[in-house]
């Protein structure tokens, strides 16, 4: 008989989170510190959102944190992470950091101003990074005996954007950061059958989560998704549950589109 508790538990198991000061992370840390694990929190500045380290630690006493400044833009830098967690064991690495632009002129601007060094930048941490940190922490995750590598990528790695819902906003769609999801999805692929069958590889592709974009842009984001409404980081939480456990040990080299409907 297999009891839902067992699949999903995650004591004794690591898990390292990239791009840890952000939302997203958030909610990734507590779903998977509920379930047990332990976490390596990956930021480029130290600074978490909600200060949500210093929560998960008083929530869940027995669970271990480790925080480590990491510029995954920088090549010598992520080496050098790769050197630190070298004798770590590692069961599950969660490739979440994203290329972070407030000022979208010449990244998510008009296609004729894209510059090709915020592409670069993008293409750096969005898809490089994943690469190099999965090659890098590759023997630790074997070594785990249950490994798994769950990439988040995004819905704009597989369709184009309606330039209809960005009228009237400041927001855009940058070719740079679609590029490198699609890229993250096919490496994804690509790393499951290479890392097969000591670790499983999947990807996530999250539709568009609402934050603070402008009431016009919800609307018309809100009328093309089946469900009617943007999602929140809670709606994906099942996905990284299910990717990082036992519960999804027949599950590899697959990504699961969360979009509320979006691509239909």
């Amino acid at each position: 008989m297999i009891i839902i508790n067992k699949l999903f538990n995650l004591k004794g198991r690591t898990s390292i989170i990239t791009g840890a000061s952000g939302f997203l992370a958030e909610k990734i840390s507590f779903i998977l510190a509920d379930l047990g694990s332990d976490l390596i929190l990956i930021t480029r500045n130290n600074k978490f959102i909600n200060n949500y380290d210093t929560i998960i630690k008083k929530k869940y006493p027995k669970i271990k944190i480790r925080k480590i400044n990491c510029d995954l833009s920088k090549e010598k830098q992520r080496k050098e992470l790769i050197k630190k967690l070298n004798h770590q064991k590692i069961n599950i690495l969660i490739n979440n950091a994203t290329f972070k632009d407030n000022n979208l002129v010449d990244y998510a601007s008009n296609f004729k101003t894209q510059s090709i060094k915020k592409w670069r930048d993008s293409l750096e941490v969005n898809l490089t990074a994943v690469f190099h940190l999965s090659q890098g922490l590759s023997n630790n995750l074997i070594k785990s005996g249950n490994g798994s590598i769950i990439n988040v990528s995004s819905i704009y790695g597989l369709y184009s954007p309606d330039w209809s819902i960005y009228k009237g906003s400041k927001l855009g769609n940058s070719s740079a950061y679609a590029s490198a999801k699609a890229g993250v999805i096919q490496l994804t692929k690509w790393l499951s059958s290479t890392l097969s069958p000591k670790v499983r590889v999947n990807c996530i592709s999250p539709g568009g989560i609402i934050r603070s974009q402008p009431k016009k842009f919800i609307r018309a984001y809100t009328k093309k998704t089946s469900l009617k409404r943007m999602a929140k980081e809670d709606d994906l939480m099942g996905a990284f549950a299910y990717l990082a456990s036992d519960a999804s040990s027949y599950v590899t080299g697959q990504n699961i589109i969360i979009d509320g409907g979006w691509g239909n």
